[in-house]
């Protein structure tokens, strides 16, 4: 009386909140134990303890609440009694929903495990169904096979697990729901994208199970990185906080010694490579210029009456000697061709000088290449520059070397 009177409570309930009042609106379920069948060869310990495991396993599934179904809190019977309470002969649709229906329960889940023989092994062969209990109808079922070593512990709450999701339609994988602080934006997993932010948030379904890295990208707004794991069969729920680029704070902190931090800021300098030709055309000027130089020397050297000779003299008069007039007209060339060079060198040296400010003093203007410039606008820092003249030991040359 007692039973029937409870029973009668627990359905009144369920109409009156609409059936579905377990859990935020998800339909609740009751998990009988499984039935160990009895095929002939006896009961063992070890297929009842099987038995009490797997359906264990089933109910913590369904307790984690982030699949379709929520357990009752009288979902937890077993198949046998309730079989036998209700004069159940057999597991026929219709007395199988009336033991859902005096527990409560919307959706209803049994089955059995029996030993069998596969391949020469000795397995489990184990049977479950899922029972809509408003429609006294099947939803599902299945028939798995289980090895013994799988039958208890960590195994077997791994082959529970994917059982129940099989027969309750849980696809592979996780389901992440992102939520944010920004209306739209584009969000990635391990760098793909995989769904786009509406009104805040989005679902994505068959994630799959394991570590992810997460990743929110909108205009105006800072990339937002997380990592996240996600568990097959289960609901991640994830709040992201993305902040506005016009928001950002850079660090201003000054080094020791009170100078501000230097910021470097490039433009485009056209100076320097004209720079580096007038400086090569220096060098071949300076070079051109002392060759004809020592080639005058040389050739004045070789007149008889050479202490007479004078560039002056070119022109003017010539050697009675053949040989010497040779030479002496060998010495007036170079001698003139080292007069260009001396012009030459003079005007091209002006450029470099001119060319070098440019590109490397000027403080301001498109031809600067690089402004050093402290980040509070203080004094900017200057190249510093050596001029420094070689004259080769022999004398019979030099070089202009700049060092900056």
């Amino acid at each position: 009386m007692t039973r029937a009177l409870s029973s009668a409570c627990i359905v009144v309930l369920s109409l009156v909140l609409g059936g579905n009042a377990w859990a935020g609106g998800k339909p609740p379920i009751a998990i009988l134990g499984l039935e160990v069948y009895d095929n002939g060869s006896g009961i063992d310990p070890d297929t009842t303890k099987a038995a009490k495991e797997l359906t264990a396993a089933l109910r913590d599934r369904a307790k984690a609440g982030t699949g379709p179904y929520v357990l009752v809190p009288s979902g937890e019977k077993e198949l046998i009694d309730e079989k036998l309470l209700n004069n159940c002969d057999s597991e026929a649709a219709v007395c199988m929903a009336a033991i859902g229906t005096e527990l409560g329960a919307d959706v209803l889940m049994y089955g059995k495990i029996e030993k069998s023989s596969q391949g020469g092994q000795t397995i489990y062969k184990v049977s479950i169904k899922l029972l809509n209990v408003g429609r006294k109808q099947l939803a599902n079922s299945t028939v798995e096979t289980l090895p013994l070593a799988d039958s208890t512990g960590v195994r077997a709450q791994g082959h529970a697990k994917t059982w129940y999701n099989k027969l309750a339609g849980i696809t592979s994988g996780g389901t992440l729901v992102v939520r944010a602080n920004i209306d739209s934006g584009t969000v990635l997993i391990d760098g793909t994208e995989k769904g786009t932010l509406t009104s805040g948030a989005v679902t994505l379904n068959g994630v799959a199970d394991g570590a992810h890295q997460l990743a929110i990208e909108a205009k105006d707004y800072q990339r937002y990185e997380a990592r996240i794991t996600v568990k097959s069969g289960e609901t991640l729920q994830h709040t992201a906080a993305l902040t506005e680029l016009s928001k950002l704070v850079v660090p201003n902190k000054e080094p020791a010694g009170g100078d501000a931090p230097i910021v470097a800021r490039s433009k485009a300098n056209v100076w320097k490579p004209i720079f580096i030709g007038t400086a090569v055309l220096e060098a071949g000027a300076i070079g051109f210029t002392v060759y004809e130089w020592r080639k005058g020397d040389s050739e004045a050297s070789q007149i008889h009456d050479a202490n007479q000779f004078s560039g002056s003299d070119c022109g003017k008069k010539t050697p009675p000697n053949a040989s010497d007039n040779t030479h002496f007209k060998a010495a007036c060339d170079a001698f003139k061709a080292q007069k260009v060079g001396w012009v030459a060198t003079g005007v091209v040296g002006v450029a470099v000088v001119g060319t070098f400010i440019m590109a490397f003093i000027r403080d301001d203007g498109a031809g600067s290449s690089t402004e050093a410039k402290t980040s509070g606008g203080g004094h900017r820092k200057r190249r510093e520059l050596a001029i420094t003249p070689t004259v080769l030991p022999d004398g019979g040359g030099a070089t202009l070397r700049f060092d900056w």
